[in-house]
């Protein structure tokens, strides 16, 4: 199990790397207001589906709810074997897993160990892995909960729209692939008039609404 500083680490990572993001988008206002050239290349056309998310790793949490058995439900720590340690199971290989397929895998489990009509339910704890953050000259900046086909238009109607003191038509959309960060700038109004494509977004995006720099 992994020390305390660890874990500690590992509950902040998300909010340090929005922080970031944040800090970057606000020194740097001409870049944040400026469209990026290839913005379409850069963040690609596919979509993300529902088998490519929210796969369990090493440190992740997840809240397991099996009805009627309290000494099962709790939340759990992913190990760094890519295990987590339940009740009269013992130790089982979540990694990779996304929770659909572990409630499917615990449901069989218990009732071949002792439960007629076991009920499971899984949550995925981390928040990197299904919420979008949206912040900067919107209404309501904050957590717009994760879905598959979850597109730029809706999380930013979803936070009550651009303030008034918004830029006109940039909106950054900052991207972590693995250990690189991806900020790209796109022509927001553009996308809401229908002139270019909708842009999916995937898990842990920070989308950043400028202010106007006049």
């Amino acid at each position: 199990m992994h020390t305390l500083g660890q874990r500690h680490r590992c509950l902040q990572c998300h909010a340090i790397w929005a922080h970031i993001c944040l800090l970057l988008a606000l020194f740097l206002p001409g870049c944040a207001t400026t469209v990026s050239a290839n913005w379409q290349a850069q963040l690609g056309s596919t979509c993300p589906t529902s088998a490519e998310l929210g796969k369990f790793m090493p440190w992740d949490r997840l809240e397991l709810r099996v009805f009627g058995q309290e000494e099962l439900s709790g939340t759990y720590e992913v190990s760094p074997r890519g295990t987590i340690n339940v009740p009269t199971l013992g130790e089982i290989d979540v990694n990779g897993m996304r929770c659909d397929e572990l409630e499917g895998m615990l449901t069989q489990m218990l009732k071949d160990a002792y439960l007629r009509d076991p009920s499971v339910v899984c949550i995925n704890k981390e928040i990197s892995k299904t919420a979008v953050t949206v912040d900067g000259q919107v209404q309501k900046p904050g957590i717009v909960e994760f879905r598959p086909g979850l597109m730029l238009t809706d999380v930013i109607a979803q936070s009550g729209g651009p303030t008034t003191r918004a830029s006109s038509n940039a909106v950054v959309i900052v991207r972590k692939h693995d250990t690189q960060t991806q900020s790209v700038t796109v022509p927001y109004q553009d996308i809401l008039m229908g002139k270019v494509p909708n842009i999916c977004l995937y898990p842990g995006d920070l989308i950043y609404v400028p202010q106007s720099v006049f």
